[in-house]
């Protein structure tokens, strides 16, 4: 495979794009409720990992743990959530602390 077959940000967006379709069509009910939730938030700050555990309680688990990383997607491009600049450490062990983005609410 050829380097300019690897990077291609056209076809990333494309896929990215694709997924969300993919998840929202797999979990329509979970992802109404989900994005519902989120759409409503005022004031909150937190991670992904923050915001699974805040909208799971509220709405039960998605069919694949992917979804929530989806669902952050779709929250930043309806701008639902924006990005504040601050990474921090994940808590959950199976995320072996690694660094992710922190979001706010409007």
């Amino acid at each position: 495979m050829k380097q300019g077959d690897l990077f291609d940000p056209a076809a990333a967006r494309a896929a990215r794009d694709e997924a969300l379709v993919r998840v929202s069509l797999n979990a329509a009910d979970w992802w109404a409720k989900a994005c519902a939730q989120v759409a409503q938030l005022r004031g909150w700050e937190g991670t992904g990992e923050d915001l699974g555990v805040l909208v799971g309680g509220a709405v039960g688990q998605p069919h694949n743990p992917n979804a929530w990383g989806a669902l952050v997607a779709q929250a930043v491009r309806q701008e639902w959530l924006f990005r504040t600049g601050e990474r921090r450490a994940m808590r959950k062990v199976r995320s072996h602390s690694r660094r992710t983005d922190v979001y706010r609410s409007r």
